[in-house]
């Protein structure tokens, strides 16, 4: 068995780990981070948008590593910013998945991040709360990490899990969980067609420089008009099948509406029966489509590369994030940044989405207790897996909080590493520091200057 050590241990390379691992590599820490697949990226890399960056009532409260992650996308052609929608989102962040990836795997290489494809944690060596080492398996067989601090971004808790934290899963009454989905990526297609045939709110417009004239980025709808059709093909479970639209190319475009229902993604044989129906659904939909909805008539696609999971895990952290929480827009003294997209639940039973906008001035802080374990001292968690009711985690799940919790947990990780002190006892006001300086947004209350509202 080989050996490897490391100062801080990411483990799990989708949005979280991406910025986790910079943030802690840019730090100073020696930073491995450990991913299944052979990319990094995560469900960024299928081609969903980065929700959310601005709040419902048009004020950005999303920057730091996630602000530079689109601008860097911009500045080579894979999005084109923050655009106003107006309508359940005030904007939305569309990006191209495969400049996602390049880019992610680019900027962890600028840091200096040693990255393992292919790996994958299958066990843990702890003791009283604190894990010595991870065992991994990869190419060459089983290799025992070693770590002063481990960031557990994994989406499912499976570090956190594996070194006797505790967690719930899944609605604390039923057990359900939201539907894992397929992106559909469709080629030559007509946006402007598309859009009008099935949009109920105008579209979210925008321009790129190698296109003459602004088209659609972002839109929803539903198959209300084809439901007559849709029972009789079975195409979809659901009359008035809700649809969601996004692409930065005016002749591409990512469809999201396919969902399995009753599956729980930690079980391995389930996921691989989600994937064959997944397949299968997509393939029926996409021939549907081609059929019946102007604008995809000369079309052809793929449906994305893996399974999106919506819900596994969610930790017993020092905190957790409430309903009320939500409801207020409530703020806390050892927040890391800030949530500002609606809580968004996907029907278990349905798939139909449901969005409940945050309360307040429409942003959530995030508080560094609902990313620790339990019981755990050189563990810190983040992504969809952190402290946080059913509810709550409808908020918490997305991509633009993931990214924002993976760069505060890279960054005291990094501390805990250097100073040698447990993450718990991490001086919070430290960290604050170094986020703020980072370009981190925490809230007005620390904000020398209160940042400016959305276009």
């Amino acid at each position: 068995m080989n050996n490897r050590e490391c100062d801080v241990l990411v483990i799990g390379g989708g949005v979280t780990g991406v910025a986790a691992a910079v943030a802690a590599a840019r730090a100073g820490a020696k930073t491995m981070l450990l991913e299944i697949k052979p990319f990094v990226g995560g469900n960024a890399v299928t081609g969903l948008c980065l929700h959310n960056y601005i709040s419902k009532n048009g004020r950005q409260h999303v920057f730091g590593i996630a602000q530079e992650l689109v601008d860097r996308l911009i500045a080579r052609g894979g999005a084109v910013g923050h655009i106003p929608y107006n309508s359940w989102v005030h904007s939305v962040t569309p990006v191209d998945g495969d400049h996602f990836r390049m880019l992610s795997t680019e900027m962890l290489a600028e840091a200096g991040v040693q990255v393992i494809y292919g790996a994958q944690v299958v066990g843990v060596d702890a003791e009283n709360g604190k894990i010595n080492h991870v065992v991994a398996a990869m190419k060459g067989g089983l290799c025992n990490i070693k770590a002063k601090a481990f960031v557990d971004s994994s989406g499912d808790a499976d570090v956190a899990a594996f070194a006797g934290a505790t967690f719930r899963k899944g609605d604390v009454v039923t057990g359900k969980m939201q539907p894992v989905s397929f992106l559909l990526n469709f080629h030559n297609v007509d946006t402007k067609k598309i859009a009008a045939a099935i949009a109920v709110n105008p579209p979210a417009m925008a321009t790129r420089p190698d296109v003459v004239g602004a088209f659609p980025v972002y839109f929803n709808g539903t198959f209300s008009k084809w439901n007559e059709i849709v029972k009789r093909d079975g195409i979809f479970p659901n009359q008035d099948q809700i649809v969601f639209f996004n692409t930065v190319w005016p002749h591409r475009i990512n469809v999201n509406t396919t969902a399995v229902f009753n599956i729980d993604a930690l079980d391995p044989a389930a996921m691989g029966v989600a994937t064959v129906q997944l397949v299968r659904q997509a393939e029926k939909i996409g021939k549907f489509l081609k059929q019946h909805v102007p604008g995809f008539e000369n079309s052809y696609f793929s449906p994305s590369i893996f399974p999106g999971v919506r819900e596994t895990r969610n930790i017993h952290g020092l905190y957790e994030i409430t309903d009320q929480d939500c409801l207020n827009g409530q703020k806390f003294d050892d927040t890391i940044g800030q949530i500002c997209f609606p809580v968004d639940i996907h029907d278990p039973d349905t798939g139909q989405a449901h969005f409940y906008q945050i309360g307040g001035d429409g942003a959530l802080d995030i508080p560094f207790r609902a990313m620790l374990p339990a019981g755990l001292s050189n563990t810190v968690v983040a992504g969809r897996c952190v402290s946080a009711t059913h509810y709550a985690h409808g908020a918490t799940r997305n991509m633009a909080p993931c990214l924002v919790m993976g760069e505060a947990a890279g960054t005291a990780a990094a501390m805990s590493a250097a100073g040698n002190v447990a993450l718990p006892a991490l001086d919070v006001k430290q960290l604050q520091s170094k986020l703020l300086k980072n370009g981190v947004f925490l809230g007005d209350v620390f904000a020398e200057e209160p940042v400016g509202q959305a276009a």
